[in-house]
């Protein structure tokens, strides 16, 4: 037998009941002994009784302090086992959990590999069936849809040129399989930015996307929300309507080439907004739009009509060099921040009724043609219009009345 085990075997009964025994009889001794010597009852005697029985009472005292010590240590002891079971019991737990995250995380990933891989089959059914198993997986898992979200973006950037009419009957098979998994893509995404849709548990709060270069067809963002937005170089086939959006960052549309008409009524952007360079090629609304940040259209193409009207700019807005060759109206609209209108060119009618301007307004080369009209239109003492024409003639409206400095400008 080891020490180890000699040192944790228990007392049996025996030893005990025989060791009880012993202090009894030791203890029957002392007391025989003591009556023996003292027990004459002198007062000698009684003296010497009482001082044994007095360092008797310390030595008991003494015993019982150690062994109040003794059973002390033993409570200290045995809460110290308890704590260090508790501490191995949280060890174990927390091992136990990180086991099943890790297996849940390998689970996850090896999901997410396979459904990837599915977009890259050659056949349109297998490519569909990764994006409804990355749909399924980003609304189980919210932790993994912002990187579901981007593979979801990463292919609709991928290059898609839609067929002609020229096109053989191989190529346009092949190209409307592609476009009806392009068109699942987008109502993935559409399907879970909006916060008003009937069922809550699909929204997918706080993502940013990022489509610069997409090819997007016929995109309808109805009452979405999106925190920053890049659609730069975009091509958006089809009519494009994003009615009641809400862009909660920063959102560009630089380059972006609209083919459709593009609805943006009742729309929000609550950060900075950048439409440089974009084209529309078809009508574009923005009725009662809501710019709170800067915005800023230079250079941008409008081919048909442009309608702005009710439309609120709380943020400096520009517009300079852009060209409306369609009707351009903004009535009711307000401009509660700077408005840079320089180069800008309107082929045909501009409206500007009940337009309010509340700070500057810069009209500097701005080419009027057609009905232009500025009726019951509001100007703050900054707005000034300079080398601007009507048709060709030297032209500012007969409601705009000119700063005595900005005379000479004219």
């Amino acid at each position: 037998m080891g020490d180890g085990q000699r040192a944790n075997r228990l007392l049996s009964n025996r030893t005990i009941a025989v060791s009880a025994v012993v202090l009894v009889l030791l203890a029957a001794a002392a007391c025989w002994v003591l009556l023996s010597l003292y027990g004459r009852g002198t007062d000698a005697d009684k003296a010497r009784l009482e001082s044994v029985r007095t360092v008797g009472t310390i030595v008991l005292g003494a015993g019982g302090f150690i062994a109040l010590l003794l059973a002390a240590r033993r409570q200290q002891t045995a809460e110290h086992d308890l704590a260090t079971k508790r501490h191995d019991l949280l060890l174990r737990e927390q091992a136990n959990e990180d086991a099943r995250h890790d297996a849940a995380e390998r689970r996850i990933s090896d999901l997410y590999l396979k459904a990837v891989e599915q977009l890259g089959a050659e056949k349109a059914p297998v490519r569909l069936a990764g994006f409804y198993a990355l749909e399924r997986l980003a609304q189980d898992n919210p932790a993994h849809r912002q990187t579901i979200v981007n593979v979801i973006s990463a292919y609709l950037r991928m290059p898609y040129d839609p067929p002609g009419d020229e096109a053989d009957r191989d190529r346009h098979r092949a190209c409307s399989e592609e476009r009806e998994v392009r068109m699942t893509a987008q109502q993935i995404l559409t399907g879970h930015l909006s916060p008003a849709g009937p069922d809550r548990a699909r929204y997918w709060p706080d993502l940013d996307l990022d489509l610069r270069g997409a090819v997007l067809i016929d995109l309808k963002f109805h009452d979405c929300s999106l925190r920053n937005a890049n659609f730069a170089r975009a091509r958006f086939l089809g009519q494009t309507s994003m009615l009641g959006i809400k862009f909660r960052g920063s959102t560009r549309f630089d380059d972006a080439v609209f083919e459709g008409e593009a609805w943006f009524a009742e729309a929000e952007f609550s950060d900075s907004t950048r439409f440089d360079r974009v084209t529309f090629l078809a009508d574009a609304r923005f009725d009662e739009a809501a710019f709170f940040g800067a915005t800023v259209f230079r250079r941008a193409r409008f081919r048909r009509d442009a309608r702005f009207e009710k439309a609120r700019f709380a943020g400096k807005v520009i517009f300079s060099e852009a060209a409306f060759d369609g009707r351009a109206d903004f009535s009711g609209a307000a401009f509660s921040d700077a408005a840079y209108l320089p180069g800008v060119d309107f082929g045909r009618d501009a409206r500007f009724v009940e337009v309010t301007f509340a700070r500057d307004g810069w009209f500097i080369n701005v080419e009027f043609g057609g009905n232009t009209d500025f009726k019951q239109v509001t100007f703050s003492e900054e707005v000034r219009f300079v080398d601007c024409t009507l048709d060709g003639v030297p032209y500012a409206p007969p409601e705009w009345k000119p700063r005595p400095e900005y005379e000479d400008l004219d």
